[in-house]
């Protein structure tokens, strides 16, 4: 447990430098079958990230000083996209924050922010993935909403005590994406 602890450590001192100043800004790869394919190491989109970035504040109820001192959260660690995951026009936004404030052993929490009046926006998410792995938006509908596949280390997988990267399907259920076990596999 110790060592995946200094393992996201060493990660996130590595890597969220490389993040934050080097995001591509393009758009998710969309394949023939319209399977969304978005890389948040590599990716970004200006308007979803700065609606993330405002949510967090919002959130942590904290202006960007105190954000950036709390848990070194600033635009830069923010990375989203838009896309409309249940049909009714409306873009929701899907992205991470590579602060240590939003991690724990299973990864980076993935937030989904759907807008609820014009102005205000609710996060549909309380799972975790690895962001240094691509996640995909499926055409799988359940409860009107698109299934998402990503990566984590769950707690569900465990070989010689050590955590498994295991391929997690996230489905919309009561307000909220949740992780489908059923469908949850190890990846060893």
């Amino acid at each position: 447990m110790q060592k995946i602890w200094i393992l996201c450590l060493i990660f996130l001192f590595i890597t969220c430098p490389v993040f934050g100043c080097n995001l591509i800004k393009s758009k998710p790869l969309i394949h023939p079958n319209g399977t969304i394919e978005y890389d948040f190491s590599k990716q970004s989109q200006t308007k979803a990230s700065k609606i993330l970035y405002k949510y967090i504040l919002k959130d942590l109820n904290k202006t960007p000083k105190e954000a950036q001192d709390f848990a070194n959260i600033t635009p830069k660690t923010v990375s989203a996209f838009e896309t409309d995951l249940n049909g009714d026009g409306k873009k929701e936004i899907i992205g991470v924050v590579f602060s240590t404030y939003y991690s724990c052993t299973e990864g980076f929490k993935l937030f989904i922010l759907e807008q609820q009046n014009n102005i205000t926006y609710v996060d549909l998410s309380g799972v975790y993935f690895l962001p240094n792995e691509k996640i995909h938006i499926n055409n799988n509908i359940i409860n009107n909403y698109k299934e998402i596949e990503a990566k984590c280390y769950n707690n569900y997988y465990r070989l010689k005590g050590e955590f498994v990267e295991s391929t997690i399907y996230l489905f919309f259920q009561n307000n909220s994406y949740k992780y489908n076990y059923l469908k949850m596999k190890a990846n060893i």
